[in-house]
């Protein structure tokens, strides 16, 4: 039962980090900025990684 509860509560930080990163691109866009949505996925991950 805890690989299950493991597995749910990492795809639901990968979600997370997946909509934070989207969001960030599209900000970035709007702006008129360049972005990557790959490199926005990196920063977050390294961010939880770190917190």
């Amino acid at each position: 039962m805890s690989d299950a509860l493991d597995d749910a509560a990492k795809k639901m930080k990968n979600a997370q980090q997946n909509a934070s990163a989207k969001a960030e691109t599209t900000e970035d866009h709007a702006e008129g900025k360049p972005s990557s949505e790959t490199l926005n996925k990196a920063k977050e991950k390294v961010k939880d990684a770190f917190s």
